[in-house]
């Protein structure tokens, strides 16, 4: 027994000297920001929201005035505007009071975060939609107190908006691994979920990667025998590698 209190005196010790490492809230405007968070959203007066069901039907949800709500993804088209708040998706209107989380806020959550831009109503210059920035190649700035990435290339620079921007994390995979498809899948130009599929490959199809994912999407090759061949992006929980069963 006196061996036993020992023991648990010798690890309260411990714990006392060297308390658990617990990671840093993220504040802004007062309230915690998580990771792929794009802002908040308050409402002028008590409203009606929405989320579609897989069968089709639609669910309501009633939201009270002054409440706020952590917003995620934002599309844009159409001169519209859309904020999905959890399961729900909210078009801007004079009702909906929108505060964004500066890009350099949302960017901390990431080790090496790709910018892609999701405005599908036609930002040209350096790019549109889909196209993306990677923190790492040294040619992005953040300005106008965090609301504006500026992207400078062939000794232009062009600004876009925090909300037209999406901020995912880029990983290194190994180059030359083959994959086999699990399941029907589409290859997309652009590691975007909203983006429409340019290809169609079939279950047990083989791939090869490239070496990067960003956003859940690994590039690869869809001719394994030419290294000139369509490249696409796969969705990796699509994606088994060859041999495993």
């Amino acid at each position: 027994m006196r061996k036993f209190f020992i023991v648990l005196l010798t690890a309260f010790v411990f714990a006392v000297v060297n308390p658990t490492k617990s990671e840093a809230k993220v504040m802004y405007d007062g309230a915690e920001v998580v990771k792929d968070q794009t802002g908040k959203m308050t409402f002028k007066k008590d409203i009606k929201v929405y989320r579609k069901n897989s069968d089709g039907t639609f669910d309501s949800l009633v939201v009270k005035r002054n409440n706020f709500f952590k917003t995620y993804d934002i599309e844009k088209y159409d001169g519209k505007t859309f904020y999905q708040m959890g399961q729900y998706r909210v078009q801007a209107t004079d009702l909906v009071v929108f505060k964004e989380v500066p890009i350099k806020i949302r960017s901390s959550f990431y080790n090496n975060p790709t910018y892609i831009i999701i405005n599908r109503d036609g930002i040209y210059g350096a790019g549109s939609y889909g196209t993306w920035f990677k923190g790492s190649d040294g040619n992005i700035s953040i300005t106008n107190n965090g609301q504006l990435l500026s992207y400078c290339s062939g000794g232009e620079c062009f600004q876009y908006s925090g909300t037209d921007i999406k901020i995912a994390e880029t990983m290194s995979r190994k180059r030359d691994v083959l994959f086999e498809l699990t399941k029907d899948a589409g290859g997309k130009s652009t590691p975007l979920n909203g983006a429409k599929s340019e290809t169609m490959h079939k279950k047990g199809s083989i791939v090869i990667s490239w070496g990067e994912e960003i956003n859940g999407y690994l590039f690869v090759g869809v001719d394994v025998n030419n290294a000139h061949g369509a490249n696409v992006w796969i969705p990796v929980n699509s994606l088994k590698p060859v041999g495993d069963k």
